[in-house]
């Protein structure tokens, strides 16, 4: 390892514009006594605190620059020299605590942020971290140490969510919760950086999409539908039936489904209430036609992978009809943009539409109607569906093969 000398220009500049050296180095600072910065032929550099104690060297790792800054690295050695100088040695401290109480990897990290930190915030936003913890998260990073995480494997993980999928605003929240997450760790101890920190947000994130598909596309898509497997086919199908929302959809339990009426559960709904959707004859046949292929399963639509119903398979379906069809811009959630698009050009009012979307700025509802309201508007949403249901039957059949 080779070492350089002290510098007494050490600053935030000098730092950023170090190179990649093509073994690893170690520089020190000229301002403050012990501090080293450790560079790898990677280009990470890491801030370290170089002091002796019981006669021994020792090195106490700070974080990584820049997430920690040259002012916070002075500081913190400042606070790791009144250790020593009280005859503690800092890392027999940490590697103590680490062996008793530290997190090791990003899934016990997160495993820890639920139990402490989650409680303290609103049901809406603990239910959207834990799902981006255990649908995004977990997957991706959960298996590796905490402090082992490049700033490269996040921006990997951001940037499929959002070029690959197509899902700019997704990956800025993502992004968000990611680095809440480590900020909690370095407040806890539990890490010594944030990589999130210094990753770019995504500039078409607040971009709301308004693509609906007209009855050309639609018939190119059902077409498309019917070329996969089961369930994607009938995932993709009910969709554009019912128009309601991926995840609720394909979570569609045989336990919910009552006198032609499909009832989403509080705990699925995006606004945590239930939610009752009519089942026009279209979505009926299809449930019908589930009940063979998927019976010993809790889930109408039972995943062909998992039983946690992990969207993975409707994500290459997806991906195969952007690249083969006529609609390469193809998204599952366009879909019920579409069913809504279509009942409003049926004349179907702006309460109804919203009442079937269970989308609560359309229906006009406030948190006191929408509970007491559930149950209402009920055969004005069936007919609204089965007049859709008609138009889309006609659709297709023009064209059927």
């Amino acid at each position: 390892m080779n070492s350089m000398a002290n510098n007494e220009d050490f600053d935030h500049q000098t730092i950023s514009g170090l190179a990649a050296p093509d073994k690893r180095t170690e520089i020190f600072d000229g301002h403050t006594k012990g501090l080293g910065l450790r560079i790898t032929p990677t280009g990470t550099k890491t801030f370290f605190y170089r002091y002796r104690f019981n006669g021994r060297i020792r090195r106490f790792t700070i974080g990584r620059f820049p997430g920690i800054s040259l002012s916070e690295a002075r500081k913190r050695v400042l606070k790791l020299k009144v250790k020593v100088n009280d005859g503690i040695d800092p890392q027999a401290e940490k590697q103590k605590k680490r062996q008793k109480t530290e997190p090791q990897t990003f899934k016990e990290l997160t495993k820890e942020f639920e139990e402490k930190h989650l409680p303290t915030l609103r049901e809406s936003t603990r239910t959207e971290y834990k799902r981006i913890i255990d649908t995004e998260l977990i997957p991706k990073l959960g298996k590796y140490p905490i402090n082992e995480i490049s700033k490269n494997q996040i921006i990997s993980l951001l940037d499929d969510k959002a070029y690959k999928d197509e899902a700019p605003t997704m990956a800025n929240r993502i992004r968000a919760r990611l680095s809440r997450i480590y900020t909690f760790g370095m407040e806890r101890g539990l890490t010594d950086s944030n990589p999130v920190q210094t990753t770019a947000t995504y500039k078409n994130g607040n971009t709301k999409r308004s693509r609906f598909y007209d009855k050309e596309e639609i018939k190119e898509l059902w077409s498309f539908f019917e070329r996969f497997e089961e369930p994607t086919q009938s995932v993709l199908k009910m969709l554009l039936i019912c128009g309601q929302r991926k995840t609720e959809t394909m979570k569609m339990k045989w336990e919910n489904i009552r006198e032609k009426t499909w009832t989403i559960p509080a705990e699925l709904a995006k606004n945590k209430q239930p939610h009752d959707v009519p089942l026009p004859d279209m979505a009926l046949k299809i449930i019908e036609k589930m009940k063979p292929l998927s019976s010993d399963s809790d889930y109408v639509f039972k995943s062909p992978q998992k039983e946690n119903q992990s969207i993975e398979w409707l994500t290459r379906a997806r991906k195969h009809i952007q690249r083969y069809s006529d609609v390469p811009d193809f998204r599952p959630h366009d879909l019920r943009r579409t069913v809504a698009s279509h009942m409003a050009e049926l004349g179907v009012n702006r309460t109804v539409l919203g009442k079937i979307l269970n989308h609560k700025g359309l229906a006009g509802d406030d948190q006191v109607t929408a509970i007491y309201d559930r149950h209402s508007y009920m055969e004005e949403r069936r007919e609204a569906l089965d007049r859709w249901n008609s138009r889309l039957n006609s659709i297709i059949n023009k064209v059927k093969r």
